[in-house]
């Protein structure tokens, strides 16, 4: 054998170990917290639930969000996405969404490398009131909004060839105040999720606690921007908290 040859082979000796090394250096908790952060109930900043703006009318718009968290091992995961939104007569809204997620590894290796993640949703109002919460608050601009949420994610290679996939579903409530501009709005989200490997190997389904909350300004500057500023908790030790802002215009008639 000549010594290219050899030098070759011994590469391949010294680099084999390695790459196992990096692919068992997760454990299946860090795995399953990876799945549920690669995706965009993870990944992104929560948005209040939308009031009625007319309930003759349908609206589009369009959103840009920017989140952060903590990876297990406390890598840094800011990731941005774009979304659109179609709001039906006012009440529901489906909605779909599409990112990237980065992993910050510290100064000496400033990225871990990342992945696209895509999401669908869909927010159902269910009630929407005015008088007590208007009573409760003594302010009679206030109103609130109750609803149900459905999810879905998808985030491909979100760590060792591990595809991540994620199903959730919340309770989103929101309260305005809509005696100026911008409206003050604040709101909570309690749910529940699960995060599963979808056509890949890894860990099997895992189930998630978790709470959304924020505040945003509505109606900055005109009837169609409004700002938010989300967090969400996880139920789960080294989960960590999730914080972002998002901005979203609708496209009013």
């Amino acid at each position: 054998m000549t010594r290219h040859a050899w030098t070759f082979a011994l590469a391949c000796g010294l680099i084999a170990p390695l790459q196992s090394q990096a692919q068992a250096q997760h454990t299946d908790d860090e795995i399953e917290l990876l799945r549920f952060m690669g995706t965009p109930i993870g990944a992104l900043p929560p948005i209040a639930l939308p009031m009625p703006a007319s309930r003759n009318h349908s609206y589009w718009s369009g959103r840009l969000q920017t989140g952060y968290r903590k990876a297990p091992d406390g890598s840094a995961l800011p990731a941005v996405a774009g979304g659109v939104d179609f709001q039906y007569r006012g009440g529901s809204l489906f909605g779909v969404v599409a990112g990237w997620q980065k992993r910050d590894c510290g100064p000496l290796d400033s990225s871990c490398g990342g992945h696209a993640l895509f999401g669908a949703r869909a927010l159902i109002n269910l009630m929407t009131g005015g008088s007590a919460m208007a009573g409760l608050l003594r302010d009679n601009s206030t109103t609130s909004t109750l609803g149900t949420k459905i999810g879905i994610g998808y985030a491909p290679n979100v760590v060792s060839g591990v595809n991540a996939c994620t199903i959730d579903f919340g309770l989103p409530f929101s309260v305005a105040k809509r005696r100026q501009r911008p409206r003050l709005a604040a709101y909570v989200t309690p749910g529940v999720a699960w995060d599963f490997s979808c056509g890949s190997g890894g860990p099997s389904s895992r189930k998630s606690y978790l709470t959304d909350f924020g505040f945003g300004l509505q109606q900055v500057g005109n009837r169609s921007l409004d700002i938010y500023f989300g967090m969400q908790k996880v139920f789960r030790s080294r989960a960590g908290l999730q914080a972002g802002i998002s901005f979203t215009y609708v496209r009013l008639p």
